[in-house]
């Protein structure tokens, strides 16, 4: 099957979508499908075309309507051409499948494109609205507008958990019905297992990831100096890169534990995998959170995990069996949790032990057997084509 995945940002950039269109790509590759990735071109240093990891990608400066006369006039200039070359591009990848995950500007273009070349659209729903750390979505009738076409147009909807399935339809307005089901993010449990673990002076706790509010690795910073003490000669490492950092650090400094503390930076998929292997507990002290891929790592890594009770999460980690669950913003409740598993090398090992098992039950192996048997059955279906929305700038066919 030649399947065309429209992501909302791709590598080099970092981050749950693009991991996971990244190992959908490599997973349909490896089944002898042909996939090919479409991507906003931003920054534009970037080229428009490239393989990685055996697998085309094309970026595409994705030009929407947005909230400014300018944004509006360039979309009307550009957007024609750029939707041109898209579809000339579908069309040379003989794309029978068209797949946005998470919705920006790409589903803008993706939403065209396939009604455009008469292609099953397949939307798979990140969490938009609950991880809108700028309040795009708040701001922006565009951007609503946006969503809620996509919705609208897709054949098969996905959501990577229940919780954020729930949202997409709270936000729709109703239930979406057969159309939509929840197919669970996933990870390459192989990558994790024999990882080498990272050389650090001391024992460490690790939090890793975006260093962005809804993250709430301020938190964890308040817990790891809460209780110092009991944490005696663990160290917490703080992976990751974001609009947070300088707050993080200062923070660090004001709570007098700078010392025990490293700020890592971003870490490439080798560093993470040696940091998880490392640690002696993960921590994901997340605030919102759709589902958190970060934590099927954790698992499947072997090692215990403290995380917090919100969105997806609990969907994924069992609280007391697969990890510790605590509530999202109590520096107390995590400060006890991870006190509570660095006194109990048993209870860490019980649940690494559980955790891992949990892990392989979402490794990408059976995750991108759901998403194939969804495109076999399109392929199989005649699509039922709804006229776009509200009257934009690049019209359905041309």
């Amino acid at each position: 099957m030649n399947i065309a995945l429209f992501a909302s940002d791709y590598y080099p950039s970092v981050g749950g979508v693009q991991e996971v269109v990244r190992q959908t790509a490599r997973a349909l590759r490896s089944a002898g499908d042909n996939p090919l990735v479409f991507s906003n071109r931003w920054p534009k240093s970037l080229p428009a075309s490239e393989m990685l990891d055996g697998v085309a990608v094309r970026r595409h400066v994705f030009r929407v309507p947005g909230e400014s006369t300018k944004q509006r006039i360039g979309t009307i200039i550009a957007g024609p051409w750029t939707l041109g070359q898209i579809c000339r591009q579908l069309r040379k990848h003989q794309s029978q499948v068209i797949h946005i995950h998470c919705v920006s500007s790409n589903a803008y273009y993706a939403v065209r494109a396939a009604r455009r070349l008469g292609l099953p659209l397949v939307l798979t729903i990140h969490g938009e609205l609950s991880m809108d750390a700028t309040g795009l979505f708040k701001r922006s009738e565009f951007a609503r507008n946006n969503l809620a076409e996509a919705i609208r147009q897709a054949d098969v909807i996905t959501a990577c958990s229940q919780n954020a399935l729930s949202e997409a339809e709270t936000f729709y307005g109703s239930a979406l019905g057969a159309r939509a089901r929840v197919v669970y993010s996933g990870v390459r449990v192989a990558d994790f297992e024999q990882g080498v673990p990272y050389k650090h002076p001391r024992p460490y706790v690790l939090g890793i990831g975006r260093l962005a509010p809804q993250k709430g690795f301020d938190v964890l910073l308040r817990s790891f100096a809460q209780r110092a003490d009991i944490h005696g000669n663990h160290d917490l490492i703080l992976a990751g890169e974001g609009p947070d950092q300088a707050m993080l650090v200062a923070l660090a400094a004001e709570l007098g534990v700078t010392n025990r503390v490293k700020f890592f930076g971003p870490a490439n998929r080798e560093q993470a995998v040696q940091l998880f292997s490392g640690a002696t507990v993960v921590a994901t002290p997340s605030r919102q959170e759709a589902m958190g891929i970060v934590n099927l790592e954790a698992m499947a890594s072997g090692v215990a995990l403290v995380s917090t009770r919100v969105g997806g999460i609990p969907e994924i980690v069992i609280d007391g069996k697969t990890g510790l669950l605590v509530e999202p913003g109590s520096s107390d409740q995590l400060a006890d949790a991870l006190a509570r598993l660095l006194a109990d090398p048993a209870l860490r090992a019980s649940l690494a032990d559980a955790g891992r098992a949990r892990a392989a039950e979402f490794d990408w192996s059976r995750i991108n057997e759901q998403f194939r048997g969804i495109y076999s059955s399109l392929l199989k279906t005649p699509i039922s084509v709804s006229p776009l929305g509200a009257p934009l700038p690049i019209g359905a066919t041309s």
